[in-house]
Protein backbone atom coordinates (compact mmCIF):
# COMPACT_ATOMS: atom_id res chain seq x y z
CA UNK A 1 0.00 0.00 0.00
CA UNK A 2 2.70 2.63 0.51
CA UNK A 3 4.43 1.63 -2.40
CA UNK A 4 0.94 2.15 -4.39
CA UNK A 5 0.52 5.76 -2.07
CA UNK A 6 4.25 6.66 -3.37
CA UNK A 7 3.65 5.62 -7.08
CA UNK A 8 0.16 8.02 -6.97
CA UNK A 9 1.72 10.78 -4.87
CA UNK A 10 4.23 11.69 -7.97
CA UNK A 11 0.97 11.63 -10.86
CA UNK A 12 1.28 15.08 -12.02
CA UNK A 13 -1.90 16.93 -11.28
CA UNK A 14 -1.61 18.63 -14.93
CA UNK A 15 -2.58 15.00 -15.98
CA UNK A 16 -6.21 16.23 -15.83
CA UNK A 17 -5.83 18.72 -18.14
CA UNK A 18 -5.12 15.88 -20.78
CA UNK A 19 -7.75 13.63 -19.66
CA UNK A 20 -10.18 16.52 -19.72
CA UNK A 21 -8.76 17.61 -23.49
CA UNK A 22 -9.14 13.40 -24.77
CA UNK A 23 -12.70 13.72 -23.29
CA UNK A 24 -14.19 16.91 -24.56
CA UNK A 25 -12.26 15.63 -27.71
CA UNK A 26 -13.65 12.37 -28.44
CA UNK A 27 -17.46 14.49 -27.66
CA UNK A 28 -16.55 17.51 -30.11
CA UNK A 29 -15.42 15.49 -32.90
CA UNK A 30 -18.91 13.67 -32.99
CA UNK A 31 -19.89 17.22 -35.23
CA UNK A 32 -17.16 16.51 -38.01
CA UNK A 33 -19.77 13.58 -38.89
CA UNK A 34 -22.07 10.29 -37.84
CA UNK A 35 -20.44 8.50 -35.66
CA UNK A 36 -23.19 7.73 -33.21
CA UNK A 37 -21.64 8.28 -30.39
CA UNK A 38 -18.67 6.05 -30.43
CA UNK A 39 -16.02 8.97 -30.71
CA UNK A 40 -17.55 10.42 -27.43
CA UNK A 41 -17.33 6.72 -25.88
CA UNK A 42 -13.78 6.26 -26.77
CA UNK A 43 -12.62 9.50 -25.57
CA UNK A 44 -14.39 8.76 -21.75
CA UNK A 45 -13.13 5.38 -21.68
CA UNK A 46 -9.75 6.73 -22.11
CA UNK A 47 -9.71 9.59 -20.15
CA UNK A 48 -11.60 7.31 -17.67
CA UNK A 49 -8.21 5.31 -17.23
CA UNK A 50 -6.25 8.60 -16.81
CA UNK A 51 -9.29 9.73 -13.92
CA UNK A 52 -8.23 6.55 -11.81
CA UNK A 53 -4.53 7.98 -11.58
CA UNK A 54 -6.05 10.89 -10.82
CA UNK A 55 -8.64 9.95 -8.00
CA UNK A 56 -6.45 7.33 -6.40
CA UNK A 57 -4.09 10.42 -5.83
CA UNK A 58 -7.09 12.16 -4.66
CA UNK A 59 -8.37 9.32 -2.06
CA UNK A 60 -4.87 7.70 -1.11
CA UNK A 61 -2.02 10.40 -1.25
CA UNK A 62 -4.01 12.53 1.05
CA UNK A 63 -0.43 14.54 1.65
CA UNK A 64 0.78 15.25 -1.90
CA UNK A 65 -2.89 16.99 -2.80
CA UNK A 66 -2.54 18.97 0.32
CA UNK A 67 1.07 20.03 -1.27
CA UNK A 68 -0.47 20.76 -4.59
CA UNK A 69 -3.52 22.92 -3.31
CA UNK A 70 -1.06 25.50 -1.55
CA UNK A 71 1.32 26.31 -5.10
CA UNK A 72 -0.35 29.02 -7.06
CA UNK A 73 0.15 27.00 -10.39
CA UNK A 74 -0.25 23.55 -9.76
CA UNK A 75 -3.57 24.08 -7.11
CA UNK A 76 -5.24 26.16 -9.82
CA UNK A 77 -5.22 23.04 -12.12
CA UNK A 78 -6.90 20.71 -9.70
CA UNK A 79 -10.19 21.33 -10.78
CA UNK A 80 -8.76 19.70 -14.42
CA UNK A 81 -9.93 16.58 -12.51
CA UNK A 82 -13.31 17.30 -11.20
CA UNK A 83 -13.71 18.94 -14.88
CA UNK A 84 -12.88 15.56 -16.84
CA UNK A 85 -15.20 13.67 -14.06
CA UNK A 86 -18.07 15.41 -15.25
CA UNK A 87 -17.61 15.28 -18.85
CA UNK A 88 -17.11 11.81 -18.95
CA UNK A 89 -20.54 11.64 -16.59
CA UNK A 90 -21.95 13.05 -19.94
CA UNK A 91 -21.10 10.34 -22.01
CA UNK A 92 -21.97 7.52 -18.63
CA UNK A 93 -25.38 9.04 -18.84
CA UNK A 94 -26.34 8.01 -22.17
CA UNK A 95 -26.21 4.39 -21.12
CA UNK A 96 -26.97 4.50 -17.77
CA UNK A 97 -28.90 8.03 -16.81
CA UNK A 98 -28.34 7.48 -12.85
CA UNK A 99 -25.14 6.26 -12.67
CA UNK A 100 -24.08 9.45 -15.10
CA UNK A 101 -25.88 11.76 -12.94
CA UNK A 102 -24.34 10.69 -9.37
CA UNK A 103 -21.15 11.15 -11.53
CA UNK A 104 -21.84 14.55 -12.46
CA UNK A 105 -22.56 15.61 -9.08
CA UNK A 106 -19.80 13.85 -7.58
CA UNK A 107 -17.50 15.79 -10.47
CA UNK A 108 -19.14 19.25 -9.23
CA UNK A 109 -18.36 18.19 -5.32
CA UNK A 110 -15.14 18.13 -5.93
CA UNK A 111 -14.82 20.84 -8.11
CA UNK A 112 -16.40 23.13 -5.50
CA UNK A 113 -13.88 21.47 -2.82
CA UNK A 114 -11.13 22.22 -4.78
CA UNK A 115 -11.79 25.79 -5.55
CA UNK A 116 -12.62 26.54 -1.81
CA UNK A 117 -9.19 25.52 -1.13
CA UNK A 118 -7.79 27.12 -4.19
CA UNK A 119 -9.52 30.36 -2.82
CA UNK A 120 -8.26 29.90 0.76
CA UNK A 121 -4.78 29.63 0.30
CA UNK A 122 -4.64 32.41 -2.54
CA UNK A 123 -6.44 34.54 -0.29
CA UNK A 124 -3.97 34.14 2.71
CA UNK A 125 -1.02 34.52 0.37
CA UNK A 126 -2.11 36.87 -2.24
CA UNK A 127 0.45 37.82 -4.89
CA UNK A 128 -0.69 39.99 -8.15
CA UNK A 129 2.49 38.44 -9.63
CA UNK A 130 2.09 34.65 -8.54
CA UNK A 131 -1.38 35.26 -11.16
CA UNK A 132 -1.47 33.38 -13.89
CA UNK A 133 -3.83 31.84 -16.44
CA UNK A 134 -4.49 28.93 -15.11
CA UNK A 135 -6.30 30.80 -12.02
CA UNK A 136 -9.51 30.89 -14.77
CA UNK A 137 -9.92 27.28 -13.88
CA UNK A 138 -11.58 27.30 -10.74
CA UNK A 139 -14.13 29.84 -10.37
CA UNK A 140 -14.92 29.44 -14.48
CA UNK A 141 -14.10 26.22 -14.98
CA UNK A 142 -17.18 24.67 -13.36
CA UNK A 143 -19.27 26.24 -16.57
CA UNK A 144 -18.09 22.34 -17.46
CA UNK A 145 -21.25 21.52 -15.20
CA UNK A 146 -23.63 23.48 -17.72
CA UNK A 147 -22.34 22.21 -20.45
CA UNK A 148 -22.19 18.41 -19.31
CA UNK A 149 -25.87 18.97 -17.76
CA UNK A 150 -27.16 15.42 -18.28
CA UNK A 151 -30.81 16.72 -17.61
CA UNK A 152 -33.48 16.05 -15.02
CA UNK A 153 -34.25 17.92 -11.87
CA UNK A 154 -30.84 19.43 -11.21
CA UNK A 155 -31.00 22.14 -14.75
CA UNK A 156 -31.62 25.41 -11.30
CA UNK A 157 -28.37 24.10 -9.92
CA UNK A 158 -26.99 24.01 -13.49
CA UNK A 159 -27.93 26.92 -14.67
CA UNK A 160 -26.38 28.90 -10.67
CA UNK A 161 -23.25 26.91 -11.71
CA UNK A 162 -23.13 28.97 -15.04
CA UNK A 163 -23.99 32.20 -13.77
CA UNK A 164 -21.53 31.72 -10.57
CA UNK A 165 -18.85 31.30 -13.72
CA UNK A 166 -19.98 34.13 -16.37
CA UNK A 167 -19.69 36.73 -13.11
CA UNK A 168 -16.32 35.50 -11.94
CA UNK A 169 -15.29 35.31 -15.71
CA UNK A 170 -16.61 39.01 -16.49
CA UNK A 171 -14.68 40.11 -12.74
CA UNK A 172 -11.10 37.97 -13.20
CA UNK A 173 -10.74 38.77 -17.23
CA UNK A 174 -9.53 42.87 -16.58
CA UNK A 175 -7.49 41.56 -13.45
CA UNK A 176 -6.09 39.01 -15.46
CA UNK A 177 -5.15 41.11 -18.38
CA UNK A 178 -3.63 43.79 -16.01
CA UNK A 179 -1.26 41.15 -14.75
CA UNK A 180 -0.46 40.01 -17.76
CA UNK A 181 0.51 43.85 -19.88
CA UNK A 182 2.05 45.34 -16.59
CA UNK A 183 3.83 42.86 -14.86
CA UNK A 184 6.78 40.79 -14.94
CA UNK A 185 5.99 38.04 -17.59
CA UNK A 186 4.91 34.84 -16.18
CA UNK A 187 7.70 32.26 -15.37
CA UNK A 188 9.31 29.23 -18.11
CA UNK A 189 7.71 26.68 -15.83
CA UNK A 190 4.20 28.37 -15.73
CA UNK A 191 3.85 29.28 -19.60
CA UNK A 192 1.92 26.80 -20.68
CA UNK A 193 -0.80 28.19 -18.83
CA UNK A 194 -0.84 31.34 -20.91
CA UNK A 195 -2.87 28.85 -24.05
CA UNK A 196 -5.90 28.77 -21.06
CA UNK A 197 -6.82 32.12 -21.93
CA UNK A 198 -8.53 30.85 -25.04
CA UNK A 199 -10.81 28.50 -22.77
CA UNK A 200 -13.32 30.96 -20.23
CA UNK A 201 -14.79 32.32 -23.33
CA UNK A 202 -15.70 29.27 -25.28
CA UNK A 203 -16.75 27.76 -22.21
CA UNK A 204 -19.04 30.47 -21.80
CA UNK A 205 -20.45 30.36 -25.02
CA UNK A 206 -21.05 26.73 -25.07
CA UNK A 207 -22.52 26.45 -21.49
CA UNK A 208 -24.33 29.55 -22.11
CA UNK A 209 -26.06 28.01 -25.32
CA UNK A 210 -26.47 24.55 -23.83
CA UNK A 211 -28.79 25.99 -20.75
CA UNK A 212 -30.44 29.06 -21.90
CA UNK A 213 -33.45 28.38 -23.80
CA UNK A 214 -33.51 31.68 -25.48
CA UNK A 215 -29.99 33.16 -26.00
CA UNK A 216 -29.57 36.58 -26.21
CA UNK A 217 -27.88 37.46 -29.34
CA UNK A 218 -25.52 40.50 -28.24
CA UNK A 219 -24.63 37.67 -25.52
CA UNK A 220 -23.68 35.34 -27.41
CA UNK A 221 -21.75 37.85 -30.11
CA UNK A 222 -19.51 39.49 -27.43
CA UNK A 223 -18.60 35.70 -25.88
CA UNK A 224 -18.11 34.21 -29.64
CA UNK A 225 -16.55 37.52 -30.48
CA UNK A 226 -13.66 37.09 -27.68
CA UNK A 227 -13.46 33.58 -27.66
CA UNK A 228 -12.46 33.62 -31.59
CA UNK A 229 -10.10 36.46 -30.56
CA UNK A 230 -8.04 34.76 -28.06
CA UNK A 231 -8.02 31.11 -29.92
CA UNK A 232 -6.22 32.85 -32.72
CA UNK A 233 -3.90 34.81 -29.98
CA UNK A 234 -3.24 31.32 -28.71
CA UNK A 235 -2.60 29.95 -32.10
CA UNK A 236 0.58 32.95 -32.25
CA UNK A 237 1.53 32.04 -29.01
CA UNK A 238 2.17 28.00 -29.84
CA UNK A 239 5.04 29.84 -32.02
CA UNK A 240 6.93 30.29 -28.71
CA UNK A 241 5.54 28.14 -25.98
CA UNK A 242 6.01 25.00 -28.14
CA UNK A 243 10.09 26.03 -28.35
CA UNK A 244 9.57 25.27 -24.25
CA UNK A 245 11.08 22.18 -22.82
CA UNK A 246 7.99 19.57 -22.31
CA UNK A 247 6.45 19.54 -19.02
CA UNK A 248 3.28 17.91 -18.01
CA UNK A 249 2.07 21.85 -18.08
CA UNK A 250 1.36 21.24 -21.77
CA UNK A 251 -1.65 19.81 -21.26
CA UNK A 252 -2.86 23.47 -20.87
CA UNK A 253 -2.78 23.60 -24.46
CA UNK A 254 -5.39 20.74 -24.96
CA UNK A 255 -8.80 21.82 -23.71
CA UNK A 256 -8.77 25.32 -24.66
CA UNK A 257 -8.94 24.76 -28.47
CA UNK A 258 -11.19 21.68 -28.05
CA UNK A 259 -13.84 23.84 -26.14
CA UNK A 260 -13.48 26.36 -28.70
CA UNK A 261 -14.26 24.18 -31.63
CA UNK A 262 -17.36 22.89 -29.46
CA UNK A 263 -18.68 26.32 -28.58
CA UNK A 264 -18.67 27.08 -32.62
CA UNK A 265 -20.52 24.02 -33.41
CA UNK A 266 -23.15 24.76 -30.54
CA UNK A 267 -23.34 28.72 -32.05
CA UNK A 268 -23.78 27.23 -35.26
CA UNK A 269 -26.42 25.20 -34.17
CA UNK A 270 -28.31 28.25 -32.34
CA UNK A 271 -28.38 30.22 -35.76
CA UNK A 272 -29.82 27.77 -37.93
CA UNK A 273 -32.25 27.23 -35.47
CA UNK A 274 -32.79 30.80 -35.92
CA UNK A 275 -32.60 30.75 -39.72
CA UNK A 276 -29.68 33.27 -40.14
CA UNK A 277 -28.19 33.60 -43.69
CA UNK A 278 -26.82 30.50 -45.04
CA UNK A 279 -23.54 32.06 -46.13
CA UNK A 280 -22.85 33.02 -42.51
CA UNK A 281 -23.27 29.92 -40.70
CA UNK A 282 -21.38 28.02 -43.67
CA UNK A 283 -18.39 30.34 -42.41
CA UNK A 284 -18.78 29.55 -38.48
CA UNK A 285 -19.66 25.89 -39.48
CA UNK A 286 -15.71 26.32 -41.23
CA UNK A 287 -14.34 27.66 -38.55
CA UNK A 288 -15.73 25.30 -35.87
CA UNK A 289 -14.18 22.36 -38.59
CA UNK A 290 -10.61 24.04 -38.79
CA UNK A 291 -10.93 24.80 -34.90
CA UNK A 292 -11.64 21.00 -33.89
CA UNK A 293 -8.80 19.61 -36.45
CA UNK A 294 -6.24 21.89 -34.86
CA UNK A 295 -7.43 20.87 -31.57
CA UNK A 296 -7.34 17.02 -32.57
CA UNK A 297 -3.70 17.63 -33.77
CA UNK A 298 -2.64 19.22 -30.38
CA UNK A 299 -4.46 16.42 -28.36
CA UNK A 300 -2.95 14.25 -30.15
CA UNK A 301 1.06 15.61 -29.93
CA UNK A 302 0.61 16.39 -25.96
CA UNK A 303 -0.75 12.64 -25.60
CA UNK A 304 2.07 11.53 -27.50
CA UNK A 305 4.80 13.57 -25.61
CA UNK A 306 3.19 12.30 -22.19
CA UNK A 307 3.47 9.27 -23.17
CA UNK A 308 7.36 9.15 -24.29
CA UNK A 309 8.26 10.91 -21.33
CA UNK A 310 6.46 8.56 -18.51
CA UNK A 311 7.32 5.66 -20.53
CA UNK A 312 10.87 5.57 -18.80
CA UNK A 313 9.29 4.85 -15.58
CA UNK A 314 6.33 2.53 -16.97
CA UNK A 315 9.69 0.13 -17.84
CA UNK A 316 10.62 -2.41 -15.54
CA UNK A 317 13.88 -1.51 -13.59
CA UNK A 318 16.95 -2.88 -15.16
CA UNK A 319 19.18 -5.82 -13.65
CA UNK A 320 22.75 -4.48 -13.73
CA UNK A 321 24.55 -7.83 -13.97
CA UNK A 322 27.88 -8.44 -12.02
CA UNK A 323 30.79 -8.60 -14.16
CA UNK A 324 32.75 -11.53 -13.02
CA UNK A 325 36.28 -10.64 -10.85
Amino acid sequence: MNTLRSKLAHVPAPLGGLALGIASLGWSLENAGNFGGSLQLTGALISGVLLVLLLGKITLAHTAIFEDLKHPVVGSVLPTTAMALMIVSYAIAQYSFAVGQLLWLLGIALHLTFLCAFTYHRVKNFNLQHMVPSWFVPPVGIIVAAVSFPGGVFEGFANALLWFGLVAYAIMLPMMLYRLIFHPEVPDAAKPTIAILAAPASLSLAGYLTLTPNPSPIMVAVLGGIAVAMTALIYLSFLRLFRLPFSPGFSAFTFPLVIGATALFKTVTWMESLGANASLVAQIRALAHIELYVAAAVVLYVSFKYLTFFAPALMPARVTEQQPN
